[in-house]
C-alpha cells in the first residue's frame, strides 16, 4: 500500500554505508590532500571499513564481499571495473529511493488538495528532522506537537490534529523525542491516512482519521539575535518583539496565549495559568498545580512564539542605491556586500556598467569563489558581460 516503508529506508541506508572515490582522478586528489595535511589516508580508510565491515557482509551482493575481506573496497587498489560496478549498485539504490520519494510526494499532493489550508501550508515544507515535543490523546483524537528546530521548515512549532481516528498502527508506541523522518499521505474512503517513519527509536507509524488539521507558530525575528547570547536579559528581548503581533507561550508540557508583557519578572501574563519564578526556576501554575518549566527565567526566550512570519534575512533584500552599489559590493561590510550583490542580481540590465566594473575589480579567492561563480554565470545568462570581464573570469563560467 505504502511507497515509503522501513524496507525502502534501510535499502538506501545500506547503499550509503561505505562511500568511495569515483575515479582515479578523485583518488589522486585525495591522496595528495592527505599527504599535504599529514594524514595517513590508508589507516583512515581501514578504520572506516572496519567500523562497518560486519554490516557490509550482511547486506552487500556476494560479488563485493571478497573486497571487504581483503580491505580494498574503499581503497585506491580496488580494481576499476569493481569500483564502477559498486558505484552502479549505489546509484541503482539511490534511483529506486528517488522513485519511492516521488511516488509518495505525488500521493501527498493529491490528498492535501482535500485538506484544510493550514495542513497544506505545513506540508509545503518538509517536516524531516522535526522532533515530537508533546503527545496528547483523548477518545478518538490525537494531537502531536512537533518542534522543527534543526529541521527544514520555517515554522518552528507544528501541531497536527487527528479527529475521529479509525486506525492507528505502529511497531513501537510514539514517544516524545522521536524524530519525524519520512511521510506519505493518502485520501481514503473514510478520510485520510498518514504514514510516517520516525527515528530514535525507529518505527513505522500509520494513522487513519476522518479529518486532519494543523496549527503552526514561528519564532520571532529577534530570536536569532539573542539565542546564543548567554548574558542577555529577557526584558531586552521582549522589547525587540513586534507589539502588533500575538504571542503564544509554548513549552513541552504547557501552552497559553500571552495576554500582556510587563516590566517586572516574569515580564508577561498568560491567558491561561500563571508564570512564577521560584528559587530562580521558572514554574507555571495551572488548575491549582505547579509545573516546573525551566531552570531559569531567561529560558522563556525559547518558549515565546508568534503566528506571524518575519523573514530573518529580509534586510539582505533591501536594495542599495545605484550610486553606492559598486563600493558596497566590494566593501568589508558583509551585510552591505550581500545587499549590493542581490541588487545587481535582481536587476542585471539596469546595472550593466556597474556589474562589469565590479567584476573587473573583484579579486576571486578560495573563500568567495563559489559566490563569484553563481553571480558571474547568472549575469552571463543575460549576455551583459563585456569581453574583458569574460576573459578575466573565464575559469568560472559554466561552473
Amino acid at each position: 500500500m505504502w511507497n515509503l516503508t522501513m524496507q525502502a529506508k534501510r535499502a538506501i541506508e545500506h547503499a550509503n554505508i561505505l562511500p568511495i572515490q569515483e575515479s582515479d582522478h578523485d583518488w589522486k586528489i585525495a591522496l595528495e590532500d592527505a599527504k599535504e595535511e599529514g594524514v595517513d589516508l590508508y589507516a583512515q580508510l581501514k578504520e572506516e571499513l572496519n567500523e562497518c565491515k560486519e554490516r557490509l557482509l550482511q547486506i552487500l551482493p556476494e560479488r563485493f564481499k571478497q573486497y571487504v575481506h581483503d580491505g580494498t573496497l574503499n581503497s585506491p587498489e580496488l580494481p576499476k571495473q569493481v569500483r564502477e560496478d559498486y558505484l552502479l549498485w549505489i546509484r541503482a539504490a539511490e534511483e529506486t529511493f528517488e522513485a519511492v520519494l516521488d511516488a509518495s510526494f505525488e500521493n501527498k499532493q493529491k490528498a492535501l488538495a482535500f485538506l484544510p489550508e493550514s495542513v497544506q501550508e505545513v506540508y509545503e515544507q518538509s517536516l524531516h528532522d522535526a522532533e515530537i515535543e508533546r503527545i496528547e490523546r483523548s477518545p478518538g483524537t490525537l494531537k502531536i506537537t512537533l518542534n522543527t528546530l534543526g529541521g527544514f521548515s520555517t515554522k518552528s512549532i507544528v501541531e497536527l490534529f487527528f479527529t475521529d481516528i479509525f486506525i492507528e498502527e505502529s511497531h513501537l508506541p510514539l514517544q516524545v523525542g522521536q524524530w519525524y523522518i519520512y511521510d506519505e499521505l493518502i485520501k481514503t474512503e473514510n478520510g485520510f491516512a498518514l504514514h510516517v517513519i520516525f527515528d530514535c527509536p525507529e518505527t513505522e507509524w500509520t494513522i487513519e482519521a476522518k479529518q486532519i488539521n494543523a496549527n503552526y507558530y514561528y519564532r520571532p525575528k529577534a530570536y536569532d539575535d539573542f539565542a546564543e547570547d548567554k548574558g542577555f536579559e529577557l526584558q531586552a528581548y521582549i522589547e525587540k518583539l513586534n507589539p502588533d503581533f500575538t504571542y503564544t507561550f509554548i513549552t513541552p508540557n504547557f501552552k497559553s496565549e500571552i495576554k500582556t508583557f510587563t516590566n517586572e519578572a516574569p515580564y508577561m501574563t498568560l491567558q491561561e495559568g500563571e508564570l512564577l519564578v521560584e528559587s530562580g526556576e521558572l514554574h507555571a501554575i495551572l488548575a491549582g498545580k505547579q509545573i516546573k518549566l525551566a531552570d531559569c527565567l531567561n529560558d522563556c526566550l525559547h518558549f515565546i512564539f508568534t503566528d506571524e512570519y518575519e523573514d530573518p534575512y529580509a534586510q539582505f533584500s533591501e536594495p542599495v542605491p545605484a550610486d553606492e552599489i559598486e563600493e558596497a559590493a566590494l566593501s568589508e561590510d558583509l551585510e552591505l556586500q550581500v545587499r549590493a550583490w542581490n541588487t545587481m542580481y535582481a536587476n542585471p540590465h539596469e546595472f550593466v556598467d556597474i556589474i562589469n566594473r565590479v567584476l573587473m575589480r573583484l579579486n576571486v579567492t578560495e573563500d568567495n569563489e563559489m559566490m563569484a561563480s553563481v553571480y558571474i554565470n547568472h549575469f552571463n545568462e543575460y549576455r551583459i558581460l563585456t569581453e574583458e570581464t569574460l576573459s578575466k573570469h573565464c575559469n568560472l563560467l559554466g561552473k
